[in-house]
């Protein structure tokens, strides 16, 4: 009695498989699971929403070409190598989505600032620069992500200085005036090492080459100090040991 259960239980095993992958298959041949849809979603801010938006229109171009093709038996490898070559691209996750779409989430690369160029006839043409210091392909103003912007090219041919302004930018404190909301421009002397402007006031602020966290606490500090007593300044140098120069507009 017993080993008759056990040649049902073990045909079962063998038959159910085998009657599951007839049927996939012959739906397969009957083209019910070929490829219809490539989906896309992509996690990105509002600010960035111009700059992702076009790049998202191209991939699905490229994916097109999978259309037709059967999700049974496609490669999902192939899609990845696609999408490494995307060098706006930071992670992504892969999966089949059935009977006939191909699900894509990508995490785009945040942007840490932009770098304005004037080569050629593309004089409003950017090259962003991702928080991990990666020169991105040039897009123009339309595509531009609303972040801050550099116009020294020096952070685009030297590796060693744009690490050190995105370093600068992820320094700044969390909230208030000297927030990375409130700076419109970054820039690179090699007299003075790295400087911000912030956006309402256009106050200038000098950070020099290093200990960007202690010194833009001071800036911030002294920012207070100012607005508590209704003082506007022009520059603050804090590339200064342990002081912080203050130069203030002068009185009309």
């Amino acid at each position: 009695m017993k080993n008759n259960k056990i040649i049902k239980f073990s045909s079962a095993f063998i038959i159910l498989p085998a009657v599951l992958f007839l049927s996939g298959y012959s739906l397969d041949q009957k083209g019910f699971f070929q490829i219809k849809q490539v989906r896309i979603n992509a996690s990105t801010s509002e600010s960035q929403r111009n700059f992702i938006a076009p790049k998202i229109e191209n991939l699905k171009n490229k994916l097109s070409a999978f259309k037709g093709v059967s999700l049974w038996r496609f490669p999902l490898n192939q899609v990845a190598e696609i999408l490494k070559q995307e060098n706006w691209i930071q992670d992504y996750r892969l999966s089949r989505s059935w009977p006939s779409s191909l699900e894509i989430e990508i995490e785009p690369q945040p942007i840490a600032f932009l770098v304005q160029t004037s080569e050629g006839k593309q004089a409003s043409a950017f090259n962003p620069v991702s928080q991990s210091g990666e020169v991105l392909d040039r897009v123009d103003s339309k595509e531009a992500p609303d972040v801050i912007i550099s116009h020294d090219v020096i952070l685009l041919k030297n590796k060693k200085i744009r690490d050190g302004a995105v370093a600068v930018l992820k320094s700044l404190p969390t909230q208030g005036r000297l927030h990375p909301s409130q700076v419109s421009e970054i820039g690179y002397d090699k007299k003075e090492g790295y400087w911000i402007r912030l956006l309402q006031s256009e106050m200038k602020i000098n950070l020099g080459e290093d200990q960007f966290e202690i010194k833009s606490a001071r800036v911030a500090q002294v920012i207070d100090y100012l607005e508590n007593r209704d003082l506007k300044a022009r520059v603050i140098d804090a590339n200064l040991s342990k002081k912080v120069l203050v130069r203030l507009h002068q009185a009309p």
